[in-house]
C-alpha cells in the first residue's frame, strides 16, 4: 500500500482529509502493482492559495509555462522526485460525490504512470525549433504548446488505465464536469479570437480537454454520452474550425505506450493542422510553417 503523507494549508475540515484518504487508498489498491510506494498530498482551503504555490514553485524551478493550472480542482507533479497531488479544497466542495472521486482517481493514476522526473521534462522536438528559428513562432508560444499538448497526452493515457481498471463511472462524470463550457471561456475565446497566437493556445486548451475524454468513446455504454459532451464543448467555435478539432482528436486512437512518442506526434499533428493547413490561423508567416514542416517529413 502506497504511504500518503497529508500536508494541509488553512481551514480543511477533518472529515474531508479523511474522505479523499479513503478514495486515494482504495484507488491505490485496485492499481495493484502500479501503486507508488510513497505520494505527498497537499490540501489548501483555497483554490487562490494552490495556484499561488504551484506560482511559486514553478518560479523556484524554472519552469516557465503559462498558469494553464488555475482552473484545475486538483493537479499532480514529481518535479521534486516524488509524486504529488495537490487538491484544492473549495473547488472540490462545490462539485458532486462521483466528481470528487473522478478527479481524485485522475490525480492518483497519474502519480502511477507519470511519477517520475522524467515526465515533467518534454524538450520541443525539432520542427519546432525550425518554426522558432524561422520566427513563425516565440519561444514562449512554444513552452506553452509543449506543455498543453504533454498535459493532453497524458490525461488521454490516464483515462484510458483507469477505463481499464473498471473506474469508468466516476471518469464519465469528472470529464463531463470538465466539458461544461462557462461563461469564462466563452469570454476567453472572444478576446482569443482576435490575436493568432492566442488563438492557437487557446484550440490546443480545448483540445486538451477533450484528449481526457477521448478513451471514454470506445465504450458502447458512455460513446453517445461522451461524444455529445466533447461536441457540446467545441460547437461555440466556426463550424469548420470545430469539425478539424473532432478530427485530429481521432490522433489519440494512434497512441502507444510511449507518453514522449506519443506526445511528439501529436505535437505534429497541431501543428499541421492548425499552423500549416488551419484556415483560422492563416497568416503570412504560414508560407514558412509549411516549408518547415515538408522539410520535417
Amino acid at each position: 500500500m502506497a504511504r500518503i503523507i497529508v500536508h494541509k494549508f488553512g481551514d480543511v475540515k477533518e472529515r474531508f482529509v479523511e474522505k479523499v484518504l479513503e478514495i486515494l487508498n482504495d484507488c491505490y489498491n485496485r492499481l495493484g502493482a502500479y501503486a507508488v510506494e510513497i505520494v505527498e498530498v497537499y490540501i489548501f482551503e483555497k483554490a487562490s492559495s494552490m495556484n499561488a504555490f504551484l506560482n511559486d514553485e514553478k518560479r523556484k524551478l524554472g519552469v516557465e509555462t503559462s498558469g494553464f493550472e488555475e482552473s484545475f480542482l486538483a493537479v499532480h507533479d514529481a518535479w521534486h522526485g516524488t509524486p504529488r497531488i495537490m487538491v484544492a479544497y473549495d473547488k472540490m466542495l462545490r462539485v458532486t460525490k462521483l466528481v470528487r472521486i473522478g478527479v481524485l482517481r485522475h490525480e492518483v493514476a497519474h502519480t502511477a504512470l507519470h511519477g517520475s522526473l522524467e515526465y515533467y521534462l518534454f524538450f520541443p522536438p525539432m520542427f519546432l525549433l525550425e518554426l522558432e528559428r524561422n520566427r513563425v513562432m516565440s519561444k514562449q508560444v512554444i513552452r506553452d504548446l509543449v506543455y498543453l499538448v504533454s498535459i493532453a497526452v497524458k490525461d488521454y493515457e490516464v483515462t484510458r488505465f483507469l477505463c481499464g481498471k473498471g473506474c469508468v463511472k466516476d471518469q464519465v462524470a469528472y470529464n463531463e464536469y470538465c466539458l461544461k463550457l462557462s461563461d469564462e471561456e466563452l469570454e476567453e475565446w472572444k478576446l482569443a479570437e482576435k490575436n493568432k497566437t492566442a488563438t492557437l493556445l487557446f484550440l490546443i486548451s480545448v483540445l486538451k480537454t477533450a484528449c481526457c475524454a477521448a478513451p471514454l468513446l470506445k465504450d458502447e455504454r458512455y460513446e453517445e454520452e461522451i461524444l455529445k459532451a466533447i461536441t457540446g464543448n467545441v460547437n461555440f467555435l466556426p463550424a469548420e474550425l470545430s469539425a478539424q478539432l473532432l478530427k485530429m482528436l481521432e490522433a489519440t486512437s494512434r497512441f502507444g505506450r510511449d507518453t514522449h512518442e506519443n506526445a511528439g506526434r501529436f505535437m505534429k499533428e497541431i501543428i499541421d493542422q492548425l499552423i500549416v493547413k488551419g484556415k483560422y490561423l492563416e497568416t503570412k508567416e504560414n508560407n514558412s510553417a509549411r516549408k518547415e514542416s515538408r522539410m520535417s517529413k
